[in-house]
């Protein structure tokens, strides 16, 4: 954070949009960012500051149950989360707060905005599907950091969900965070922002939880990805209101429903583009049966897990630049140009351990393999002590790097740790100690590049 308290000490010349702190600081309001039904989030004139006031007036009640509530969110474990917690409290001339927030940030709401008025080309020209991949897993990660410190957040929607304005960056950050709650709010209390509450928020039956955040993020990441609406297909579009709040409500199937096609929707980026298979079964799993049974939804660690294997399964096209999902054809899904092989390499994630060996699946090369890959073109990758797929992924040690260079695979290995080459599926392991590189003249051979234990290890098994 670049902004402090003390900057906005200095006194300004009072004005009709100027606000006060307990402090005696003064902010002036410059512009609106986001609104909602409790207040305005505003820039101000002091940089990285900015300011959420309500639209009662301190006499209001309303307004007071609010204050109270955001004090209370002033006292939240809330520490090391990327969420632009309450800082100080306006009390002149409305109830209000103060957040800090980095530079360079703007809402995903306007990432969503561009790619609708100008279709694929800003869809690719905004980030492409690398960019929102990333912003996804750092989005689900903070919430399942929030949800595992038993807190939930909330109002959750692309107003106040704030991104990197540089397409090279994909900070993350929470703002408008005074929903945020230790317990299930009342219904009469819930506040949502239309199109991305829980149907039983909307439906006035319950509070916000974990599994209504983790509606609110589906919804979120179907719409930036496909850039459609997951209940607002061509049923909905081509009806009037009521039908559209029927789905919001949960009474209609989503637009990939798997049982009802009613509700599907002849716009939007293909889905095979966009979504893998792994987030489709999510996606299916929250807005099938979980669309009336709030337990059935996927929680955010499994969104993250299987954002973070999305993400290593990315094939960078060298024809239009953008990022596509491996295929056996290394075909772009945006472009249609194919790929030269060579200039990719498969990573399969196996188990190899004596307890193992009865285990369904088991090859005559002892090895279990778990499902997990990973692929290696133009970008280094980094072998950890978990593949990308599982929920320790994030938080897991590094081990090696692997980079495809002008001489060979480049294998180096972390000091400290154990790192075995096995060249056959007959040769012995070898210990790599320092960096090493496979020349190409060596391609079209199996490699097993083991993480651990000579006898218990995990393995990274690749054709070179």
């Amino acid at each position: 954070m670049n902004a402090t308290h003390e900057a906005a000490n200095n006194k300004k010349p009072r004005g009709k949009r100027e606000v006060e702190d307990e402090r005696g600081s003064r902010y002036l309001l410059i512009d609106s960012l986001s609104e909602g039904g409790q207040g305005l989030v505003c820039l101000t004139d002091t940089p990285g500051v900015l300011v959420k006031v309500s639209r009662l007036p301190i006499s209001d009640a309303r307004s007071a149950r609010w204050f109270q509530q955001v004090q209370r969110v002033k006292r939240l474990p809330l520490d090391g989360l990327k969420v632009a917690r309450p800082q100080a409290m306006i009390v002149s001339p409305r109830h209000g707060y103060v957040m800090e927030l980095m530079d360079g940030l703007e809402p995903l709401q306007r990432l969503l905005d561009a790619p609708l008025q100008s279709g694929m080309p800003g869809f690719l020209e905004s980030g492409g599907l690398s960019r929102r991949l990333r912003l996804l897993a750092g989005l689900a990660g903070t919430l399942a950091e929030l949800h595992g410190r038993g807190l939930a957040y909330g109002d959750l929607s692309p107003a106040n969900v704030f991104v990197s304005r540089s397409i090279e960056h994909s900070e993350v950050w929470l703002i408008d965070c005074d929903n945020i709650s230790a317990l299930s709010k009342t219904s009469v209390d819930s506040i949502y922002t239309p199109g991305y509450g829980a149907p039983e928020v909307v439906r006035g039956v319950s509070g916000i939880d974990s599994v209504t955040d983790a509606w609110s993020f589906a919804v979120i990441a179907y719409q930036l990805l496909r850039m459609q609406h997951p209940l607002k297909g061509d049923q909905v579009n081509d009806g009037d209101e009521d039908e559209e709040q029927r789905a919001l409500r949960g009474e209609l199937p989503w637009i990939d429903d798997s049982v009802d096609e009613s509700n599907r929707a002849s716009s939007g980026i293909p889905r095979d583009s966009v979504i893998s298979k792994r987030l489709g079964e999510l996606f299916q799993q929250c807005f099938d049966s979980g669309r009336t049974a709030p337990l059935e939804r996927p929680s955010m660690q499994q969104w993250r897990a299987a954002l973070d294997f999305a993400l290593h399964m990315l094939v960078q096209c060298d024809d239009c630049g953008s990022m596509f999902y491996f295929n056996r054809n290394l075909q772009c899904s945006f472009c249609d140009h194919k790929e030269v092989p060579e200039r990719h390499l498969l990573l399969r994630h196996c188990l190899r351990a004596p307890e193992l060996k009865d285990e369904p699946g088991i090859g005559d090369d002892n090895l279990l393999r778990t499902g997990f890959h990973q692929i290696l073109n133009h970008t280094t990758v980094q072998l950890r002590t978990s593949p990308p797929g599982t929920f320790s992924y994030a938080l897991s040690d590094l081990w090696c790097t692997l980079l495809l260079t002008d001489d060979g695979l480049c294998i180096d290995p972390v000091r400290g740790m154990n790192t075995f080459l096995q060249a056959g599926a007959g040769a012995t392991l070898r210990r790599l100690k320092r960096r090493e590189v496979i020349p190409f003249t060596n391609r079209n051979e199996q490699y097993f590049l083991c993480l651990g234990e000579e006898e218990r290890c995990h393995v990274w098994q690749f054709q070179w």
